[in-house]
């Protein structure tokens, strides 16, 4: 929990930073961590919440590959 927390917050403040610093830009660079999101949640989801952080990472960098991956993922034994 306390990483994703980090992760958060660290994502939050660049945001914030390319907001103030490049309006034009900002707007697409937003984007990309909402992207992000989706198959971190699903990810989460599915059980493998411990690593919300990577895969928040990994949708926001390589979008479709990761979901995809996380479609085909098994679920985590509980």
């Amino acid at each position: 929990m306390h990483r994703n927390l980090v992760m958060i917050l660290a994502v939050s403040a660049l945001l914030a930073v390319f907001m103030i610093g490049w309006p034009g830009i900002a707007l697409h660079v937003i984007a990309f961590p909402m992207i992000g999101l989706l198959p971190a949640c699903v990810a989460w989801y599915k059980g493998y919440g411990e690593k919300f952080g990577t895969w928040w990472l990994y949708g926001s960098v390589l979008a479709p590959i990761a979901f995809i991956h996380v479609t085909v993922l098994p679920w985590a034994q509980r």
